[in-house]
């Protein structure tokens, strides 16, 4: 028997508003779920690199204990330093998506620039994708032949993660053997 391989997420930092920036305590609220729960992460930006035009300001209050962690954390201060463009990520070396901030239309452009392309191939693909804020075109497809977690701005990212861990097909023992 071998173990299990853990969930591999392709996490999409994408604008949430006009001005380019996504939510970082957000993020960090994603990311450290994901970790948590043992997911393998790839971030993807519009650009790629660091996704911020300036440091992100410290959050005061509840984002503050993510804030120290992420401080603390060099692998992830790292991860967040060297972000893929979305056009770099190939759908097939994850079982879903999880996108951070705006991502536009889903099916009206075939730009890999966009997150929106990038949830659309996913979700063909039949794979789970989760979308926190919840403010984007999912016309005229809808979810395709995927699950698209939506949640609002008040909805906690931790639920979207658990939502989307849970909706991740797992191998069958069958084909986790070698042959």
């Amino acid at each position: 028997m071998f173990p299990e391989a853990p969930i591999r997420i392709a996490v999409m930092l994408s604008p949430a508003s006009g001005d380019g920036c996504v939510e970082f305590s957000r993020f960090l609220a994603v990311y450290y779920a994901l970790l948590d729960a043992g997911a393998e992460m790839l971030l993807a930006s519009v650009s790629g690199g660091y996704p911020w035009p300036t440091r992100p300001k410290r959050p005061g209050g509840e984002g503050s204990e993510l804030t120290a962690r992420f401080r603390s954390d060099r692998h992830a201060r790292d991860d967040l330093a060297n972000t893929l463009t979305f056009g770099q990520v190939f759908i097939e070396d994850f079982h879903g998506g999880f996108c951070v901030g705006l991502p536009g239309s889903i099916w009206s452009s075939n730009d890999d620039g966009l997150a929106g392309s990038l949830i659309g191939r996913f979700l063909q693909a039949g794979k789970p994708v989760a979308v926190l804020p919840s403010l984007f075109d999912i016309q005229p497809k809808g979810a395709g032949g995927g699950l698209l977690i939506i949640g609002d701005g008040d909805w906690p990212p931790s639920r979207a993660v658990h939502a989307l861990l849970a909706s991740v097909p797992r191998l069958s023992e069958k084909e986790r053997t070698l042959p």
